[in-house]
């Protein structure tokens, strides 16, 4: 089975698209949330996840949508874009966000927005964090996003690696494996990133595919988002 793994969309129609178009035959897609936030275009991201039926999970962006105690954590050009969000969704999409579990299982791996021991908030970046994860998940898998920076880490004789490459690679487990982020890459490299992980041969190709950033970034500025989310997509940070 083939399984399409995408993360923090953040409202990037033209980078959605993008990844859609280079979107090898798959059994199946999952999306590990933030759907929404940064972008310019959350309405047309929402409804395109939302037909496809995709098992979609709740980000920290997606559920600051619905929860104010949640956006009282976020930065003010963050909270900017989410109030501005809310405006553009409406009130059934804020109730199919509301909806969106924070963990879910396929093929016996496990699927959170940032990690297993806090599915929606926990950013996965060090050593330390990784190994307290990695410790909890026994020999299984877990995808997750959150982050915005493709790449495995694994322990290997009781150490922590973390390996970061384009194509596919093995999966023993335990593995957080994180397949980057489709609408705002923070790795140095703009291009949309996402992964495929083929359940049969154990391995993740990790694919990144470029796309419109000029339109990205003119649905961010027409919008009246601060600048900065729109001049980072230049350099995927």
């Amino acid at each position: 089975m083939k399984v399409a793994v995408i993360s923090d969309i953040h409202a990037n129609w033209p980078a959605l698209e993008a990844v859609l178009a280079d979107l090898p035959e798959v059994d199946d897609v999952v999306c590990l949330g933030d759907v929404v936030g940064y972008g310019g275009d959350p309405v047309r991201c929402l409804d395109l996840v939302r037909e496809r039926g995709w098992l979609t999970l709740s980000g920290n962006h997606d559920l600051a949508c619905t929860d104010d105690d949640v956006l009282g954590w976020f930065n003010e050009d963050a909270a900017v874009a989410i109030r501005w969000t809310i405006e553009q969704l409406g009130a059934d999409r804020i109730e199919w966000l509301r909806a969106l579990p924070p963990k879910d299982t396929r093929e016996g791996a496990l699927f959170v927005h940032a990690s297993p021991r806090s599915p929606v908030f926990e950013y996965v970046m060090d050593s330390e964090s990784a190994a307290a994860n990695l410790n909890q998940l026994g020999v299984g898998l877990c995808f997750h996003g959150h982050s915005h920076l493709p790449g495995v880490f694994r322990m290997d004789d009781g150490w922590v690696e973390h390996d970061y490459r384009l194509g596919p690679v093995t999966l023993p487990g335990p593995a957080l494996i994180n397949p980057g982020s489709v609408g705002q890459p923070r790795d140095r490299d703009p291009d949309a990133s996402y992964g495929v992980w083929n359940t049969r041969e154990g391995t993740f190709d990790f694919r990144r595919v470029a796309y419109d950033r000029v339109a990205a970034q003119r649905s961010i500025l027409d919008a009246g988002l601060p600048d900065r989310f729109a001049h980072r997509l230049d350099y995927g940070y």
